[in-house]
């Protein structure tokens, strides 16, 4: 115990040395002579009306470019509650490596007596890690002032200048300021005096301001002002690159290849060390199993084993580590690896490079003027067959090879070689996609349902889903996925442990195998009891349907340009239903949405697709793309109904669900076609052109004629009853709508039952040999092709009969008839086995029956 108190209070002292030692780096000094003074409006009736927690009199900037420093002056008045509590404290950061800073003024002005609030000893100077959540450690401090006494109607004015600027850019200076912000300014004041050797360019952003430009004997003063500016408003939902915001940026860097050199000098190591590197970088790739290619085992062993933390204090916030240091203690930041990458690379003669882009504001940069404020990120450029590829080492836990991994859309990026003239263009990349396929099996109506989802993730989703596995345990994402579930089925419970399959190397997917049971998902309607509900809702897109709603929007609408869902619902029912198919597809420039709805043998495929073609909607187009997105939403829930009082009420009758009008219709037309069939069969003769005695018996090419017209009947009619047509279960259409489906089944049942009935007819006359058998043979021929034909063709107009059948069985069926069409009907016209056959006549057949009775009353 003693011990641990001693090592206490051990690191207490070293503490309390460390922050007496960063006190003496902020000091108490007057406002410097080269400053010009401005003094704050102490009011602005107009500015307070905005009704904001406090109001900026004046933000005055002024920079020395010769002796290296920043002179900072502000003055705001607290209008109300919040104010007082934002107001109160403020910090000012300096890096101790380079900087010291000095306050100027304090001061708090209250009915017109001036409260001086300037006392060093108040000051607390402390090490603050912004970028800590993010594994950086910038070492600058935090100057931190806490106010006392502040009321509502305060005016609080301070001032201060940061001595020294970065030795990275070697005396070149750049920077970027405001002329308007999103809360009220009264007056923004800019002044820069620059040496006469070491011009610089200046740029506006948002408006056609000019600076005022005065040349002294030694020095030329520029100065940018706006007095009154407006106050930019943001809508909700911005891209982070849109900026409404009047802007100028300042720089002594005369082009692009000036900043790449500057950088360009710090990413160079030693012959030895380059050696040294080349051996690691063989290890790596002999012990590689997997790939041929050496490039894939270097990404990966700087991605996933060079873990990402930065030290960027001093010099190190923009010139990289050794790289043989990196490898060795196995850290490093952006530029860390970035730099270990490309040596690796180079080590096996790939031209490769570090190269800056910006991880927010990248489609933008090109617009900037050159300097090294535009970029906060580095990655690696490398050429293969004179094509460049972009790699970045800071993302873990990606697949594929090298030339497809997925590099995100940086917009443009400076190569840091001294070669470099000009930024380098990214070429959008391709995102991958999520796959999700959702089935439902409900086990019984109105009872527990089954659901398997099986997701399958590709490129960049597929990186995320790997490292989101590795960073968290099954069990912990296990309990995400069943929340979100549950947001659309609130009783649902896990059936089976998710599982996944990572396949890296082949084709980078990433599959997510989940099982669920809903024990309560049907639902009794409100209004009618007896009807009961289970609902299918697409939960994956739900995010995407629902637009942030803003009343005259004025900004862009931010997109997340990488979604891309294929989301199918498959719905197995325990029983067939009466279900109409539904096909619908958006016509929105900024992003795709179709949906499908399927129905087979008892199973439901809801189909939906969602990606988006933009990065953003323009403010112009944001009704309209509100709109598109409300049409679509109506597709995303489904719902499956049934009356349980008509089910129960068709089991007591034992009625079962036989369509008595299909039955009826049947025996109607084979009743109909019957009486034709006789009527042809005692009233048409043709006379036969061989004698009776003289015929020959059915053989040949007949036998096959004999098998096929008997066999007939059967294949017409057995059709009929596997595809329930003498059920309801097709004539319950009608009431959903799907009256070319019902029609189509009517014709299909009236053209069955008359060629069942004169396939009776053809059988009965070929047997006995007639006459008028060839011709009605060919006429049936002609007749089956001709009622295939009209069915295969109405069944191509109406989309929904996918649902039923398969058209491609039809269009079958009539190929078929055709085929035979071809073969027999020449054959029952030429051949002379036909023309010796078929032989006898009806009116022969009653002559002889009545000699015989003749003869028999003569015997007798």
């Amino acid at each position: 115990m003693k011990r641990l108190q001693s090592i206490c209070t051990f690191i207490t002292c070293i503490w309390l040395c460390a922050v007496s030692a960063q006190s003496n780096q902020v000091f108490q000094s007057k406002t410097p002579n080269w400053v010009t003074p401005i003094e704050a409006k102490l009011s602005s009736e107009k500015k307070e009306l905005d009704n904001a927690p406090f109001l900026y009199l004046l933000v005055d900037s002024q920079y020395n470019l010769i002796e290296q420093k920043a002179y900072r002056h502000m003055a705001f008045k607290v209008l109300n509650s919040e104010g007082v509590q934002e107001m109160s404290d403020f910090t000012i950061e300096f890096d101790p490596d380079f900087q010291s800073l000095f306050i100027h003024k304090i001061n708090i002005y209250r009915e017109g007596k001036v409260i001086d609030q300037l006392d060093l000893n108040q000051i607390k100077t402390v090490q603050r890690e912004t970028n800590l959540e993010r594994h950086l450690y910038d070492g600058s401090l935090s100057a931190l002032f806490n106010l006392t006494e502040v009321r509502v109607g305060d005016i609080i004015e301070y001032s201060y200048t940061r001595q020294g600027f970065t030795p990275v850019h070697h005396g070149k200076f750049s920077t970027e300021e405001y002329l308007e912000y999103s809360l009220p300014v009264v007056y923004i004041y800019g002044r820069y005096i620059v040496p006469k050797t070491e011009p610089l360019e200046i740029r506006f952003f948002n408006g056609n301001t000019k600076p005022e430009i005065t040349a002294h004997a030694n020095y030329i003063e520029y100065v940018v002002k706006n007095e009154n500016p407006e106050t930019t408003l943001y809508d909700a939902n911005v891209p982070v690159w849109y900026d409404a915001s009047q802007s100028y940026q300042i720089s002594q860097f005369q082009s692009w290849n000036d900043v790449a050199k500057n950088y360009n000098q710090y990413y160079q190591i030693s012959a030895a060390d380059r050696n040294w590197l080349h051996a690691k970088a063989k290890e790596i790739v002999e012990a590689d199993t997997i790939f041929d290619d050496s490039i894939v085992p270097l990404v990966r062993f700087v991605q996933d084993k060079i873990r990402y933390l930065g030290f960027e204090n001093g010099l190190s916030s923009h010139k990289p580590s050794n790289p043989k240091d990196i490898f060795n203690r196995r850290y490093g930041d952006c530029k860390d690896k970035s730099f270990l990458l490309s040596e690796l690379l180079k080590s096996y003669q790939i031209d490769a490079h570090p190269i800056l882009v910006n991880s927010s504001f990248g489609n933008t940069i090109n617009e900037d003027l050159p300097s090294p404020n535009s970029f906060d990120h580095c990655i690696v450029q490398y050429k293969k067959f004179n094509k460049d590829y972009f790699i970045d080492p800071t993302i873990s836990n990606q697949g594929i090879d090298a030339e497809e991994i997925f590099t995100p859309d940086y917009g443009y990026g400076l190569i840091l070689d001294d070669n470099t003239t000009a930024l380098t263009k990214f070429e959008k990349p391709d995102y991958g996609k999520a796959n999700i396929t959702e089935t439902f099996i409900i086990d019984s109506i109105g009872g527990s349902t089954r659901l398997k989802v099986e997701t399958v993730y590709t490129g960049s989703k597929a990186d995320n889903t790997r490292a989101e596995f590795n960073a968290n345990g099954l069990s912990s994402i296990q309990k995400s996925y069943l929340d979100f579930y549950s947001l659309a089925y609130n009783d649902i419970e896990v059936a089976q442990d998710m599982y996944f399959k990572d396949d890296r190397n082949q084709k980078n997917t990433f599959t997510v195998y989940e099982e669920y049971v809903i024990p309560n998902h049907w639902a009794a309607m409100p209004e009618d009891p007896e009807q009961i509900y289970s609902e299918y809702y697409a939960l994956a897109i739900d995010n995407f349907m629902f637009p942030q709603k803003t009343a005259k929007r004025k900004s862009p609408y931010y997109i997340n340009e990488s979604t891309n869902v294929d989301y199918n619902i498959v719905i197995f029912t325990p029983e067939k239903w009466s279900i109409k198919p539904d096909y619908y597809k958006s016509d929105n420039p900024y992003f795709e949405y179709t949906y499908e709805t399927k129905y087979s043998n008892a199973r439901i495929d809801l189909i939906h697709k969602y990606k988006a073609l933009s990065d953003h909607v323009p403010a112009e187009d944001y009704s309209e793309f509100l709109k598109a997105h409300e049409k679509a939403s109506e597709n995303i829930s489904y719902y499956l109904t049934y009356n349980t009082g008509m089910a129960q009420s068709l089991a007591a009758t034992g009625d079962s669900d036989i369509s008595w009008f299909a039955v009826i219709l049947f025996l109607v037309v084979f009743t109909g076609v019957g009486f034709l069939c006789r009527l042809i069969y005692t009233n048409y003769e043709i006379p036969s052109k061989a004698h009776p005695d003289d015929h020959r018996p059915i053989g040949g090419w007949l036998v096959l004629i004999a098998i096929g017209l008997c066999i007939s009947p059967i294949l017409s009619f057995f059709p009929m009853i596997s595809n329930d047509y003498f059920t309801s279960n097709y004539f319950s259409l009608w009431s959903t709508g799907n009256e070319a489906l019902v029609l189509l089944v009517f014709f299909e049942v009236i053209f069955n039952a008359a060629s069942i009935a004169f396939n009776i007819l053809i059988l009965i006359i070929f047997f006995k040999r007639r006459s008028i058998a060839p011709r009605l043979i060919i006429a049936f021929y002609a007749f089956n092709l001709i009622g295939l034909s009209i069915d295969a063709l109405a069944a191509s107009t109406i989309p929904s009969i996918q649902s039923i059948t398969a058209t491609a069985d039809i269009y079958s069926e009539v190929l078929k008839s055709l085929i035979s069409c071809l073969i027999w009907i020449p054959y029952f016209i030429y051949s002379e086995r036909v023309k010796d056959t078929f032989v006898n006549t009806y009116k022969k057949h009653n002559t002889a029956a009545n000699d015989i009775e003749n003869m028999d009353l003569i015997k007798d």
